[in-house]
């Protein structure tokens, strides 16, 4: 059972519903109040907030400074200057000055409510899903976590920005740690074909996942420009840089294009840009896939959409979205998210982003409830976009007909804020 917003029609007669138990959905402590009992808990959990914040800062530059990206050396573009990457639509990363805000915010208020840690069933993929024919449309996908999900199409087996690590961290001991684990045992993976990489940040690279990964399978691992030369740094040979709207053939029936996302790159203060951010198009014989990566909401959609769409499946992120005036250039909301939904032509979207590493102020239950919301204002359209657990395995239906109308979307359209 999943969050989808597809399998309760009754609750939901245009393709919403939603499997959190409603329980947990309208029982959520006050966020200024709290219950009385649990007020010494909390003040003791801000205090060791506190103190491990104060810790990292104090010890972290040295024990960070080799985790920084290289400079990428290449000609000039629209995105890129020659030293630094930059977005069509240039914004300041106060990457650093963002994370000083959130450890002051830690300290003088609560952060929305997360369990501490929830157990899920896990999936065990079949091998492989259809064949390299030119006739084989099957499309099967695994929701593992966060922006990590197993695509199986055309006889191949590739995984979005995987992460079986506790922490998406260059520490063991501190920062965003999982609420909940992979819904794929690592010793249950098919073999792995390949890995797609949108850009360099820890939840999105994971070293020592894809470490494991190499030693296991050997997979062909694509990422955006200059970041291959960070991961032949940290042991991992051989992996492929792409630029924006570069094309490269993954196998007999399936062809990758990298294009554009809005958001930024930094493994450290001092390598803020330095390495290239995307998403990626993949196209089989069953139609288009879009994996956004992270991104915030902008007009290179339609130039996306404008070359490729529609899309059979896109996998788009809904959070974190809150505080609005940090997330809204980088990060899409879930309103953002069904934007996007209309604007590509998609037939069917799943979230991602969500549910497993707590990085923003929203509660747990907030990026999934304010999706069922916009599904429900973007009436009449018929919106499917499920929100899965981890673990949890769909066919992708097949794209059935033009896309619909009342859907459609035109820019220039502003994110939500």
């Amino acid at each position: 059972m999943g969050y989808s917003f597809e399998a309760v029609h009754a609750r939901a007669p245009h393709g919403v519903a939603n499997h959190y138990p409603r329980s947990r959905l309208t029982d959520i402590t006050d966020p200024e109040q709290g219950h009385a009992h649990d007020r010494p808990t909390r003040r003791a959990r801000l205090a060791g907030s506190r103190c491990r914040t104060l810790i990292c800062l104090v010890f972290g530059l040295a024990a960070c400074a080799r985790v920084a990206a290289p400079v990428h050396h290449g000609p000039d573009s629209d995105h890129f200057d020659g030293t630094r990457f930059h977005n069509y639509i240039r914004f300041r990363d106060d990457q650093i000055e963002d994370a000083l805000r959130r450890a002051v915010r830690e300290v003088s208020r609560r952060r929305g409510d997360w369990p501490k840690w929830e157990e899920v069933k896990t999936d065990v993929p079949p091998p492989r899903v259809g064949n390299s024919s030119l006739h084989d449309s099957t499309v099967r996908v695994t929701f593992v976590n966060h922006a990590t999900v197993l695509l199986q199409m055309g006889g191949m087996n590739i995984l979005t920005d995987p992460i079986w690590s506790d922490r998406a961290s260059p520490f063991s001991w501190y920062g965003p740690k999982r609420h909940r684990p992979p819904g794929i045992r690592f010793e249950d993976l098919p073999a792995i074909d390949v890995v797609l990489l949108s850009h360099n940040h820890y939840d999105h690279m994971d070293v020592p996942t894809l470490r494991r990964l190499v030693d296991a399978f050997h997979p062909r691992i694509i990422t955006g420009l200059g970041n291959a030369a960070f991961l032949a740094r940290q042991g991992i040979a051989g992996a492929q840089d792409i630029d924006w709207w570069q094309s490269i053939q993954l196998g007999p029936a399936v062809r990758l294009t990298g294009v554009p996302a809005q958001h930024w790159s930094a493994r450290w203060s001092n390598d803020k840009w330095r390495t290239l951010w995307l998403g990626f198009v993949l196209e089989s014989p069953g139609g288009r896939t879009y994996f956004a990566g992270d991104t915030g909401f902008g007009e290179f959609f339609t130039r996306i959409r404008d070359r490729f769409g529609p899309f059979r499946l896109a996998l788009l992120p809904i959070a974190p979205s809150q505080p609005r005036d940090a997330m809204a250039p980088r990060h899409l909301s879930p309103g953002d998210a069904v934007r996007v939904y209309r604007v590509l032509g998609v037939s069917t979207a799943i979230a991602l982003h969500f549910g497993t590493f707590q990085q923003g102020n929203d509660a747990e239950h907030e990026p999934v409830d304010s999706l069922r919301r916009a599904i429900e204002d973007a009436r009449p359209c018929a919106v499917r976009f499920w929100a899965l657990r981890n673990g949890e395995a769909r066919a992708v239906p097949p794209i059935d007909g033009a896309p619909n109308a009342r859907c459609a979307l035109t820019l220039p359209l502003t994110s939500d804020h």
